[in-house]
């Protein structure tokens, strides 16, 4: 096994469970190279024994959250986050600001955590030391036949965090994907929900998305959607 992964066997020999989500696995199952800044794993330990574990390997994580379940460090260059699974809970008014469930559950059930990630893409579980990969929402058939679509309900999903309506536009140009029906509906109805963010959190995600080789397909798609002139 990869040597970065190396937090992962940490996890699993205090009697953790403990898998790779995110960007890792989708590179898997893509056959490209992962972001070393960006390793996500998620654990059914709570973030005080996550955070114990990575100290007995001798490093010094640099943000316990016990809210949010978050533990994160670097390691060999590499920046981590483990997150314990977990059900998000927000309120019907949506705090757009914020942009923060306003209860956090730590469950014990994966198809739970992924339940309450934004894209089938982003909640595909792989566990490096055995090849193991779970696929509780049937991501790998999107990425295999290039949809984005949205675990449950789109417009609830956007109505939680309207950064989800910039990320959809960035994965989907990032990885040449298309919009599954009921996600490019909801993205129609929604768009118009970025105004209700901060200008410091639109300029963050909005980076991201002219840094991809297929910005200008991007920002065709942003000008269909009506948010452009929000840049």
């Amino acid at each position: 096994m990869d040597q970065r992964f190396a937090p992962i066997s940490w996890l699993k020999e205090a009697s953790h469970r403990a898998y790779l989500v995110g960007n890792q696995s989708r590179s898997k199952l893509l056959g490209v190279s992962y972001d070393p800044k960006d390793i996500d794993i998620a654990t059914d330990a709570l973030p005080g024994l996550s955070a114990a574990v990575v100290r007995r390997h001798g490093i010094i994580p640099v943000h316990v959250d016990d809210n949010f379940g978050v533990v994160s460090f670097t390691w060999l260059g590499n920046a981590y986050e483990i997150t314990t699974f977990r059900r998000d809970i927000y309120d019907e008014e949506f705090d757009h600001i914020k942009r923060a469930p306003k209860q956090v559950i730590f469950v014990d059930s994966l198809e739970e955590d992924a339940a309450r990630r934004d894209f089938t893409i982003n909640a595909i579980y792989w566990d490096p030391a055995t090849g193991r990969i779970l696929d509780p929402v049937g991501g790998r058939y999107d990425l295999t036949h290039k949809f984005l679509r949205v675990i449950g309900d789109p417009d609830v999903r956007f109505k939680e965090d309207p950064i989800r309506i910039l990320r959809a536009i960035r994965f989907k140009h990032a990885l040449s994907l298309r919009y599954d029906q009921e996600t490019r509906a909801a993205l129609k109805r929604q768009a118009k929900l970025i105004h209700k963010l901060s200008a410091q959190t639109l300029k963050k995600e909005f980076q991201k998305i002219q840094n991809l080789p297929r910005y200008s397909a991007a920002r065709r798609d942003m000008q269909r959607l009506g948010i452009i002139g929000r840049f």
